[in-house]
Formats: structure tokens, C-alpha cells, sequence
């Protein structure tokens, strides 16, 4: 019986997009699956629950949760920094990672479906699974974009020799062809995550979150991201970009209707935002959020406002006008700006006329933002029947190559 092995590092989307995923294969009884989580190694809690079903093993690959999910270590770019950073990296991954992953990999799966080939510590492991010539599905997991910090970590998002490249729409297909991914290989299969999302009635969790949450008539969801990680910024930098911009909006807090929401990424520091709106007369009128659910609130929000982060994409998936707030230095990340699909917040301009226009978008910019997440997000309802129908002919791929050295061994 073929074996499948997935493997992610991350409790939150990267579970969104593979449990469902994990679901289908199992109820096909010609798959065994075994999930291998590196969640405890970005120090995350492993997310057993959503694996606890029939013909699936669940193993944590790190028996203990590594390191605070908290981001703060700041990209500065500094040479000294870097060559730290490359040191803690091949440190761990020789003393936590190695001798388990190749554990695991003495019993070959058929095939590995992960979601990402460059980022560590992904690339040792592509590295492993090409040395005992493993075939492995690489499954987008987010939008992709040049980070300040890619010196560091020089692999290429895509360029891992996958067997095949699960892409989320058009858009995404042309960014793997022009980083050299070879064109047979890559599918526009789309994303189980936005299965999900678009099947799911959410109506009934925005009204039990509105009984939790200090909800306005205009309420303002600002999502953050780490971003100081991602080397756009320092820590410092990143927490006074948002204490500024409360600053620029402020006058829109005399409307006691109005709300501001900081929706926090899984790595981010409560504390620290929370302290910088504590220090705010009208604190009670904004709120910081870590742990509760992403998709009631877009049900509840007015608008949506984003740094560096796929999640705009799933805001212009609920229709709710996109702002992509300006990074110092950096400008506009991704292309929801240039697409015009969604507001540019420049600073260079007074924030509070561009924050009252994304509030009140015109015709033609919620039919652009529709237009533009129909060219990203391909086959949303149908994505993981499609991943499935991938995997098949990737592990018949596999077995058609290992069948001539098998019949002669038996000779």
C-alpha cells in the first residue's frame, strides 16, 4: 500500500490548507498517511487533534517545544547577524532535526507533500529526500514575494526539485516558471484552505464573536505579520509603524462606533501591541487579538488593512476592500497594490483621507479585487480533489520507475 508522508511546521495555515487534505487521502483505503510535524521545533503546540483520524500516524519529529513562537529577533542585515543566525541554524538542525527526519525517511514514503522547499529548515530536508531519491509535492503555502532577508537563506522559493508544484492560480504558475521550476511540473490545482473557507457558513461564529468583542458600526481590521522576521524592519520599527498609524487616525475615534481591530500573526507579541494602544485615550475603543478566528472576523470587519501576508488575499475572498499599509524603505510588498486590486496607504499623503476612502471603495475597485482573486485562486471548492487526483498520479509516477529495479532484484 503507497505510503504519503506530510509535513508542516506550522499549526495554523499550514494546517488549514493540509488537514483536509490528509482527510481525503485517508478514506481512500489504497493510502497509508503519516503527518510529521515540525510545529515544536518554531516552538508551536502540535495540532494532534486535527489529525485524529482513522489510517492516519501523527508524529512530532521535536519532543518538545524548541522556542518561544513569539517573533522579535529583528533582521538588521548586519553580517555579524547573519552568519549567527546561519551557525544557530545548522547547529540545530545537526542536533534536533537531522537524526529524526532520517529516522522517519529509513521507512521511504511513496511520496512527501510539503510546503515549502527553501526556507530552513525545509531546505536540509529537500536536500535528504533528493539523496534517497524521495519524489516530494510541493503545495503552495502563501503568496510570493522577495524578502530583504533572502541573502541569508539564498534557495528559491519553488526551485527544490519538486516532482510537481501544487500552485494556487495563474498568477502563482508564472512566478514558479520564472524562478526556473520546469513547466511539466507545475499545476494550478488551487487551495484546500479556500476550499474551506468558501464552503463554510460563517455567520453563526461572527454572531457568537460579536458577543465577545467590542464591535462598532465601521470596525477597522488591521492584520499584522511578522514582518520584523521577514527583514522588512526591526521589532522597534515594526511596533512604531503601528503606533503611527493610530496616530494618523486618530480623529476617527471620535465616532464612538468606531472600531480598530490589531489581528496578531501565531509569532507575534501580545504584550508589546497591547502596550502600545494602552498608552491611548481611546484604548477602549480598539482591541488587540492573538488566538480568536480569523474568518468571523472578515464577517464582522468593515475593511481589512495588511502588511507583507497572504491573508489579504483571503480578506478580498470575503469582498472586503483591501489597504496594504506602506513599509518605510520598502514600499507596497506583493502586487495588491499595483494590481490595483487594493489601496496603497502611503505615508508620504495624510492617513486619514486614504483610511475613509478604503471604507467607502467605488464600484470599479470591488469588481477589480474580484477579478483579481478569480487570477490567484483557481479551482476554490474543488482544490483538494484536485491535489488528490495529483498525488495518485504521482505515486503511479513513482511506482512505474521503481518497478524495473524491483523485477531485477528478483532476477
Amino acid at each position: 500500500m503507497p505510503q504519503i508522508d506530510v509535513l508542516f511546521s506550522n499549526n495554523s495555515h499550514h494546517v488549514a490548507m493540509l488537514a483536509p487534505l490528509v482527510q481525503t487521502l485517508a478514506t481512500q483505503s489504497e493510502y497509508q498517511v503519516r503527518v510529521l510535524s515540525l510545529c515544536e521545533f518554531r516552538g508551536l503546540v502540535p495540532p494532534v487533534e486535527k489529525f485524529q483520524m482513522p489510517g492516519v500516524t501523527f508524529r512530532q519529529i521535536v519532543p518538545f517545544r524548541f522556542r518561544s513562537p513569539s517573533a522579535g529577533g529583528a533582521q538588521t542585515g548586519e553580517v555579524s547577524r547573519r552568519r549567527f543566525r546561519q551557525l544557530a541554524r545548522q547547529v540545530s538542525w545537526q542536533l534536533l532535526l537531522q537524526r529524526p527526519l532520517r529516522q522517519s525517511f529509513n521507512q521511504p514514503p511513496d511520496l512527501l507533500i510539503l510546503p515549502n522547499d527553501a526556507a530552513f529548515p525545509y531546505n536540509h530536508i529537500v536536500a535528504e529526500l533528493q539523496a534517497r531519491h524521495i519524489p516530494f509535492l510541493l503545495l503552495q503555502e502563501g503568496i510570493r514575494f522577495p524578502l530583504p532577508n533572502q541573502a541569508i537563506q539564498p534557495e528559491v522559493y519553488g526551485g527544490g526539485g519538486a516532482a510537481a508544484i501544487a500552485a494556487w492560480g495563474e498568477n502563482s504558475a508564472a512566478y514558479f516558471r520564472q524562478v526556473g521550476a520546469p513547466p511539466e511540473r507545475i499545476h494550478i490545482t488551487g487551495n484546500p484552505r479556500f476550499d474551506f473557507i468558501r464552503q463554510t457558513d460563517w455567520q453563526a461564529a461572527a454572531t457568537e464573536l460579536r458577543t465577545r468583542l467590542p464591535v462598532g458600526q465601521t470596525n477597522l481590521l488591521l492584520l499584522s505579520n511578522p514582518i520584523d522576521d521577514q527583514g522588512f524592519c526591526t521589532t522597534a520599527e515594526k511596533m512604531e509603524l503601528v503606533r503611527r498609524f493610530i496616530i494618523e487616525i486618530a480623529p476617527l475615534f471620535a465616532d464612538p462606533d468606531f472600531r480598530l481591530w490589531i489581528k496578531l500573526h501565531g509569532r507575534e507579541s501580545l504584550a508589546e501591541f497591547k502596550a502600545v494602544t494602552a498608552s491611548f485615550p481611546f484604548v477602549a475603543q480598539m482591541v488587540v487579538l492573538q488566538n480568536e478566528p480569523l474568518y468571523p472576523l472578515f464577517k464582522l470587519a468593515t475593511a481589512a488593512i495588511v502588511l507583507a501576508s497572504t491573508v489579504g488575499l483571503e480578506a478580498m475572498l470575503f469582498n472586503l476592500p483591501l489597504g496594504v499599509l506602506e513599509i518605510p524603505g520598502t514600499g507596497f510588498v506583493f502586487d495588491y497594490v499595483s494590481s490595483g486590486a487594493a489601496q496603497g496607504l502611503m505615508w508620504a499623503q495624510p492617513m486619514l483621507p486614504q483610511i475613509q476612502s478604503l471604507l467607502t471603495p467605488s464600484p470599479d475597485q470591488v469588481i477589480t479585487a474580484r477579478q483579481y482573486v478569480q487570477a490567484n485562486l483557481a479551482a476554490v471548492g474543488n482544490a483538494t480533489q484536485q491535489i488528490v487526483d495529483l498525488v495518485g498520479q504521482l505515486v503511479e509516477r513513482a511506482a512505474a520507475r521503481l518497478l524495473p529495479a524491483t523485477l531485477a532484484q528478483a532476477k
